[in-house]
């Protein structure tokens, strides 16, 4: 059995392909474990020049109602229609994955193999497979599908005026800006269900990096009474926003209609400083901060993190926990929270088995989500 984690060394390794729902996956041959590794590296990396070249050729392979689909103005309205639901509950702008031929499909992955990290890819590789696992239990019809996955551009690709990739489905969202006012690589959400899982014979764990960085942090903050957050969480705090309706199937909404979004201040209920932590812990903290932010290519997220870790920024900057610190009880949720930073990571029950949980993540900057570009 090979176990695939979003830390695996896909690279420098004998590769098989198979084609799937739109999608050219990459799996090592079976039998031949993989080595995890802290290299997230890739060849686009994020950079402006590699991903425009990459969108060009995939726009080429499209016909004009693809193309149609694909291309969106960049706005507010539109930037913030993305969604960590199912297309059921949340329908979907943009060219669906699953729609694509072999060659359009190959065209459209190296489009994120140019946006994303090495470890990005994966995760979204992974996730996507996760929806693939539960599609044999959608007795809801909500859409849980690998092909349900869906790819805009919005604005007009250049080097120098701001334009944005979004793509994502159930549980991953990318929303990518480049030229913008700031680097943009927020929001970005991530999740999992199931939390591992064997697929075809082969066993996933999409956000292993994630929780075991997390996890380490709650156990490690957990000594300090401060740092335990009051109230209990039942999700992401800032993520999409859904309002029940009386004898409706589904909630309404869904998208990011919440931002731009109002942050705590001050010092009570932020959690601890990071300051007080001892240099193990600050550690942690930058070790869970970056296994969020080494998603996207470096070109986007690395002006991100040295923002984040400035001596200014770490001085204000509070991580905090709330439930159970091993992650493995609903309700568990961490936090880093500083004067950009916005990093959050929960445990929820699973939709598909109640009795187990699943995991959601988000990151958002709160100067910098949308590039500056959706009006904050």
């Amino acid at each position: 059995m090979i176990r695939c984690r979003t830390r695996a060394a896909w690279r420098d390794r004998p590769m098989k392909t198979s084609l799937t729902l739109g999608c050219l996956l990459l799996f090592a041959p079976m039998g031949v474990a993989l080595a995890n590794t802290a290299g997230c590296d890739s060849a686009g990396g994020g950079d402006v020049k590699a991903v425009m070249a990459a969108v060009s050729a995939l726009r080429a392979e499209l016909t004009p109602p693809q193309r149609a689909l694909m291309e969106r103005p960049l706005t507010r309205d539109s930037a913030i229609q993305w969604s960590n639901l199912p297309v059921a509950l949340v329908p979907r702008a943009g060219l669906r994955l699953g729609d694509l031929d072999a060659r359009q499909a190959d065209a459209a992955r190296k489009v994120f193999t140019a946006a994303l990290s090495a470890c990005g890819l994966t995760m979204f590789d992974q996730v996507r497979i996760a929806d693939d696992y539960l599609k044999p239990l959608d007795k809801d019809s909500i859409g849980w599908d690998g092909g349900n996955y869906y790819l805009s551009v919005l604005g007009q690709p250049s080097g120098k005026s701001p334009w944005m990739l979004q793509f994502g489905g159930h549980h991953i969202a990318y929303n990518l800006v480049f030229n913008g006012r700031q680097s943009g690589a927020t929001p970005l959400f991530f999740g999992t269900e199931p939390i591992r899982f064997e697929y075809r014979g082969v066993a996933y764990e999409p956000m292993d990096a994630q929780s075991t960085a997390m996890r380490k942090l709650a156990l490690a903050i957990a000594i300090h009474p401060e740092a335990k957050l009051s109230g209990t969480f039942t999700d992401v705090v800032k993520g999409v926003q859904m309002k029940r309706v009386p004898g409706a199937r589904f909630p309404s909404g869904g998208t990011d209609t919440g931002f731009p979004f109002t942050y705590p201040t001050g010092t009570s209920d932020r959690g601890i400083l990071y300051t007080a932590l001892d240099d193990n812990q600050r550690a942690l903290v930058r070790g869970a901060l970056r296994s969020f932010a080494s998603l996207p290519g470096a070109a986007l997220s690395r002006p991100l993190v040295a923002a984040y870790e400035s001596e200014a920024a770490l001085r204000d900057t509070y991580v905090g926990y709330s439930g159970a610190t091993l992650l493995d009880q609903k309700g568990s949720y961490v936090r880093i929270d500083g004067p950009r930073i916005w990093m959050e990571f929960v445990v929820q029950p699973a939709v598909a088995n109640p009795a187990e949980n699943h995991y959601h993540a988000l990151w958002r900057d709160k100067l910098a989500d949308y590039g500056g570009e959706a009006g904050q």
